[in-house]
């Protein structure tokens, strides 16, 4: 109740700023005078509109981390790889996945992975939930409008996906939207089933003197775990196991158990706004009546940014005879009757900064913002583990239950209060750059910091925008909770582990003109904290070194593309932090135009990663663990599609896993977890604006 209040408060606090906040000068604000990667105007603040953005109907922007300073974010406007867009493949360069859309997925590439979630069991679909760093606002000129439509598969397979976002603006000043994206996969292979629903809506209000943005946000996933194939001989080799018939369908393949479900649920309230301090401007420029236009400055602002999010999973089997034969031989470490774990998590931040703004004169070359950040979280679980040998049960193997006696209910409380300073240089071409560093100073993380920076310059090349970059970070960070703490009938421990201690040094060239990107990376990790092949977090005590080299090469010749990318990967301890070395992703493709109006791309694109122990995915974790059992990898997965393109609206037909058909059925994508067979997919997307 007492949270419900304070949210409550903190939702009308901005509404009556709002009200009372002035307003601006005749140039009024803008979101053409977003921070970009490459501004052409070296003081963007001088300037009351950018006629680039201003002819853009819609513009979305994402925020930074805590302050909420916004950045232009890119929409999917392109004509091409629509199809391959809607894969799991699409979202990155090499992914490991539960062969379903919205299954569980871990990048292969390592720089790419994020740092633990305190409620870890979110890590693995990452992909699909929304965060304050990845939210996407608006600013429209007309209604906006996106749905895509995508499906796959027979009546009893089939894989549907439902996205869609709406924006309007009220004014210049005021947006309101909302979006939504439905999974729903009945699996290829037997008991993979799953279901993802997330919603949002949001808002947001821009001003000379204040601007806000705010959401809520909500999930539900179900997933269906079968603990993979129990026989990987069974798609490697399937003639062997027809038993008479012509061919073995994946819904047959024996895997290691079925009726067990995985759920989550979570939802997150997100504030943030801000109250600019500044002065007006006269510029050289006359409006239509003859009068000198006018802008609005701004010197400082004051910030504040609210945070609530709140997720529980549960781990389920209507009867879990059958799945507790696998664990501890067959004796559960709680007093459930049946597998019903049950884990509670929520957390409350409140960041409060000041900050200096770059170039409100001509000598102030960058700007500067100090923030203190205040985090209360809680965590719920089980517990009362069970003790056999109390209980008189000398032989283990003809183990009988014993009474019911209900598990009781831990709860831990941390609290962290973290100052920071971010000094950074956003406008103009030769030199850019963002250092930034926070320490907590009180509570359960005490100790623990994070310091980053990145440096870039553009240039143009034969014309073309071209830039280089340098970046680097430092952490020594807490182990999430649920990696020191977790209770539940197959695994138990509490583990008092050492902060990790991570160092990255990197750089980055992009040039547009001869469509090529190149970068690498060396990073040292400190105390690296694993889930080990008994299913457990260990921590590796030694240093580990990750390099990590990329290079992305497109060409294009009249009607004919080809994309190309690649990451070399080395891993200084493979038993403890698997990588592939070799990761690389091709698409050569026709575009053209059909009646000059309806644009065709056809092609084919491949994924491949060379073979290593690639992890395995313990659904009772949610978590992927080393092992040393099987490699995984040296498959090529090639689709076929035709994407098409009339007007607003967007359609196509790929062939996914077409490779299956004639090159040896080894298209695993975890241990023990294969891709799905050869399917046809097809889908529509419609974007409307008006």
């Amino acid at each position: 109740m007492k949270r419900s209040l304070y949210l409550f408060i903190l939702t009308l606090i901005p509404t009556c700023l709002l009200a009372q906040a002035p307003r601006g000068g005749k140039g009024g604000f803008s979101l053409s005078n977003l921070s970009k990667g490459s501004n052409k105007v070296p003081d963007s603040l001088l300037i009351a509109d950018s006629t680039e953005l201003k002819s853009k109907k819609v513009i979305a922007y994402r925020l930074t981390p805590l302050l909420g300073d916004a950045y232009m974010a890119p929409m999917d406007t392109s004509i091409l790889n629509t199809a391959n867009s809607t894969l799991v493949e699409g979202k990155g360069l090499a992914i490991g996945y539960l062969a379903n859309l919205g299954s569980a997925a871990q990048t292969r590439i390592f720089t790419e992975r994020k740092e633990a979630r305190d409620f870890i069991f979110a890590d693995a679909y990452d992909y699909y939930i929304t965060t304050p760093e990845n939210a996407r606002f608006y600013d429209t000129k007309t209604p906006f409008t996106d749905v895509m439509y995508t499906t796959g598969g027979s009546s009893t397979n089939k894989e549907e996906q439902l996205v869609g976002t709406i924006a309007i603006n009220f004014g210049k000043k005021i947006n309101v939207g909302g979006d939504f994206d439905y999974i729903y996969g009945r699996g290829q292979y037997n008991s993979n089933g799953n279901k993802l629903v997330n919603y949002r809506v949001f808002g947001s209000y821009r001003s000379d003197r204040y601007e806000l943005n705010a959401y809520f946000r909500g999930l539900n996933y179900v997933t269906h775990e079968n603990g993979g194939l129990t026989n990987d001989a069974v798609l490697t080799n399937p003639d062997d196991y027809a038993e008479g018939k012509k061919q073995i369908v994946p819904k047959d393949y024996p895997v290691k158990y079925t009726d067990v479900f995985n759920r989550i649920q979570g939802k997150e309230f997100f504030l943030t706004h801000r109250y600019n301090l500044g002065f007006m401007r006269t510029l050289d420029e006359t409006d239509e009546e003859g009068y000198a236009k006018e802008v609005f400055v701004p010197v400082s602002s004051i910030i504040h940014t609210f945070q609530y999010e709140d997720m529980n999973r549960q781990f389920t089997a209507p009867n879990s005879t059958g799945i507790d034969t696998l664990y501890n031989q067959g004796l559960p470490l709680n007093y459930d009757e049946n597998l019903n774990d049950l884990y509670y998590y929520w957390q409350m931040k409140n960041t409060f900064a000041l900050s200096l703004r770059e170039g409100f004169q001509n000598w102030v070359k960058f700007g500067l913002t100090a923030f203190i950040d205040f985090e209360k979280r809680r965590y719920q679980m089980q517990d009362g583990k069970r003790d056999y040998t109390q209980e008189g049960n000398s032989n283990l193997n003809s183990f009988s239950p014993p009474f019911i006696q209900g598990a009781n209910i831990a709860t831990y409380d941390e609290f962290s209060t973290f100052i920071g300073a971010e000094l950074y240089k956003r406008q103009g071409q030769l030199l850019t750059y963002n250092a930034r560093g926070e320490l907590c100073v009180i509570g359960d993380d005490v100790g623990e910091f994070r310091a980053n920076g990145e440096l870039q310059t553009s240039f143009k090349l034969f014309k073309k925008d071209a830039y280089i970059k340098a970046n680097a970070y430092i952490k020594n960070t807490t182990p999430a909770f649920f990696q020191r703490h977790y209770h539940s009938r197959y695994f138990w421990w509490d583990k008092d582990f050492n902060n990790i201690q991570q160092f990255y040094a990197g750089g980055e060239i992009n040039l547009a003109s001869t469509e090529t990107r190149i970068s690498a990376g060396v990073e040292s990790i400190q105390n690296y904290v694993y889930f080990g092949k008994n299913g457990e977090p260990e921590q590796h005590d030694s240093n580990i070194q990750v390099i990590t080299a990329r290079l992305k090469q497109d060409f294009h010749f009249r009607a004919l593309g080809w994309e190309n990318e690649l990451a070399y990967q080395i891993s200084s301890d493979q038993s403890v932090l698997p990588l592939p070395d070799l990761s690389v992703y091709t698409n050569l493709y026709l575009k053209f135009k059909l009646a000059k109006v309806l644009s065709v791309q056809i092609g084919a694109d491949m994924h491949y990663n060379t073979a290593y122990y690639a992890p395995y995915y313990e659904a009772a974790t949610q978590q992927f663990q080393v092992q040393d059992e099987v490699k995984v990898g040296n498959y090529p997965l090639i689709n076929a599609y035709v994407n098409f393109h009339l007007k607003q609206a967007r359609f196509f037909v790929t062939a996914y896993n077409l490779s299956s058909k004639f090159v040896a059925p080894n298209y695993f994508s975890l241990a023990h977890y294969p891709l799905n067979p050869m399917v046809l997919k097809m889908g529509v997307a419609v974007r409307f604006n008006n």
